[in-house]
């Protein structure tokens, strides 16, 4: 078939039930179909449904993902944690430690939520406006650093090592008239799973998104293994792009002990005289904030101010007429409520993976 649309009710009951079937407990199901459904009806299919079978199933069913995963707090005091995800699903344990964040907030004013030994939690932004349902400002930072260098990420400047993943952040923050404002950014100038799609599709990578492992610019997304960093060469800006992405390895890798001495059997190890051999990170990191708008000023004050600097955005003359001026979060907040009347749009690669998952686990197809 040429694609279709799957009615978003119908979808999300069908991913549920999918997380269960693969052993997930019940709750943990609910969750990680909520985070992958926010992401495909916003329109950021990149990080939504596609990743179902791949990312989740494929993983859980190889062993790397522990659907009997206990995630328990580490360390803790009145406005911060840690947690150990048991090499859980990271959809799941990243909800978990978001609502910390919040429920800590509302106590201290802000909050700070750490995960180590966990994988990809899909889209970063679902967590940060996660934050804002609670009038709150809401953060979140991934990443991965590897020592010795991996397969495909973010290179640092002067080298053709992929040492970092694309190490995505997002910042979300509450309006009143307007539609949240969501930032949700990876460090790098396009995402692994984007190069995905377009090798799947069939199409070529534009110019300035990746390298091959010899460092040669590529267009071929099966070649891509070095991806550039946020403004791309260092005559461009790369350099911030690169810092911002350890920016995040540190904030997610190594404040959560992520990337910590080999074979450490406490949290607190630390080698006698720590060399970069006896540092890995066997998973991703990750990091959340929670910050109570209203220890700062009243809710309803800020939202005003908020709605006030969107409308001199609208307002600001165009460089192309026939153009529109967007803020994060904007145009994903209107395809949401597009998607939710019409459908989401749903490939004929996709739909034959669903419906491969829906004959291995025996069950229905979504009802379109």
């Amino acid at each position: 078939m040429s694609g279709c649309l799957l009615p978003a009710d119908s979808l999300r009951r069908f991913v549920q039930q999918v997380f269960a079937r693969i052993g997930y407990p019940h709750d943990q199901a609910i969750d990680a179909a909520e985070v992958l459904m926010w992401a495909s009806l916003r329109g950021v299919d990149t990080h939504g449904v596609r990743n179902l079978k791949s990312y989740y199933v494929d993983r859980t069913l190889e062993g790397l993902l522990r659907p009997q995963s206990q995630i328990r707090i580490e360390h803790q005091t009145s406005q911060t944690a840690c947690l150990d995800g048991d090499s859980g699903l990271g959809l799941a344990c990243a909800c978990r430690a978001m609502r910390l964040a919040i429920e800590k907030s509302r106590c201290i004013g802000v909050a700070i939520v750490c995960v180590r030994n966990t994988h990809h939690l899909g889209p970063a932004g679902y967590f940060a406006h996660m934050a804002v349902e609670h009038g709150m400002l809401g953060l979140c930072m991934t990443g991965h650093f590897f020592g010795k260098g991996h397969s495909i990420g973010i290179a640092p400047l002067g080298s053709f090592l992929p040492m970092f993943s694309t190490n995505p952040l997002s910042f979300a923050a509450p309006c009143g008239r307007h539609a949240p404002f969501v930032l949700d950014m990876s460090t790098s100038v396009a995402t692994v799973n984007r190069i995905e799609m377009h090798a799947q599709e069939g199409r070529s990578i534009p110019a300035g998104w990746a390298c091959d492992a010899d460092g040669n610019s590529t267009t071929d997304p099966t070649a891509a293994r070095v991806l550039l960093p946020l403004g791309g060469t260092a005559e461009l800006g790369g350099h911030k792009g690169a810092g911002l992405a350890m920016m995040a390895s540190i904030l997610s890798g190594v404040l959560s002990g992520a990337w910590a001495p080999v074979g450490r059997t406490r949290p607190d190890t630390t080698p006698t005289a720590p060399q970069r051999d006896q540092y890995d990170q066997a998973t991703m990191g990750h990091l959340f904030a929670a910050v109570q708008i209203d220890a700062f000023q009243p809710l309803d004050r800020f939202r005003c101010a908020m709605d006030a600097m969107i409308d001199a955005l609208h307002a600001a003359p165009l460089a192309d007429p026939n153009g529109k001026l967007c803020y994060p979060g904007e145009i994903e907040f209107a395809t949401a409520a597009e998607r939710t009347k019409y459908g989401i749009p749903i490939n004929d690669r996709l739909f034959d993976e669903l419906q491969a998952l829906a004959e291995l686990l025996e069950l229905e197809m979504p009802q379109m």
